[in-house]
């Protein structure tokens, strides 16, 4: 764990960007959309809070990534020991403290909304889901450049135009029931499965530089 404070505090102004992101844009673009509307806003809270926080779940693991696997001759890649100090582990780590930020948000917007936790469920498994395809196509590709672009299209894409395809991993509606999440269950099998194939392709990796 010490070692990943340091590669976090290692990022300096970049460390900063989702938090700017969560404890500014997202509650003052909210907040424009209560004042600039009429009636219930939740649902536009919604689809903002779902176009802005998931999308910049990966942020912090992707950076952490690049130092790995775009070093010359990917030599870090191979200075820990494996299951000791594994990328996966902080995957994990990296998404539970990204949540902690979220439940911040979170209980500022109970100030503003009757009942926000459905969409504070939602949201916490998408961005499982951003930060296990970013680990899983990180590794695939050994470079990261390419999973974060992936990550702020599919996030812009499936948002803005996408919202009602099948491909989507975003929920639409009033998150007033259990039923608002039906695609929630779905996306977290399938982090799962990003998660392990990532997992599997670290070992490899790790295995042949042995």
């Amino acid at each position: 764990m010490r070692r990943l404070y340091l590669e976090l505090k290692n990022q300096r102004f970049y460390f900063f960007v989702p938090p700017v992101m969560l404890f500014i844009l997202v509650p003052l673009t909210v907040l424009a959309t209560i004042k600039s509307g009429g009636g219930d806003n939740f649902p536009e809270c919604g689809t903002i809070s779902q176009l802005f926080i998931p999308s910049f779940a990966a942020w912090w693991p992707l950076f952490i990534l690049k130092e790995y696997l775009n070093s010359p001759g990917k030599e870090l890649l191979f200075v820990y020991k494996s299951g000791r100090d594994s990328l996966f582990l902080k995957m994990i780590a990296l998404w539970a403290f990204f949540v902690l930020h979220i439940a911040i948000v979170f209980i500022y917007f109970t100030s503003l909304f009757d009942f926000v936790w459905l969409l504070f469920i939602a949201i916490i498994i998408q961005s499982m889901f951003m930060i296990a395809l970013g680990y899983f196509l990180s590794l695939l590709f050994q470079n990261t450049f390419i999973p974060l672009i992936i990550n702020f299209a599919y996030s812009s894409i499936f948002v803005l135009a996408l919202f009602y395809s099948p491909l989507s991993i975003f929920e639409i509606g009033s998150f007033n029931s259990a039923s608002s999440l039906s695609k929630s269950p779905v996306v977290a099998i399938i982090a799962f499965i990003l998660f392990y194939g990532g997992y599997q392709i670290e070992k490899r990796l790790h295995k042949n530089s042995i």
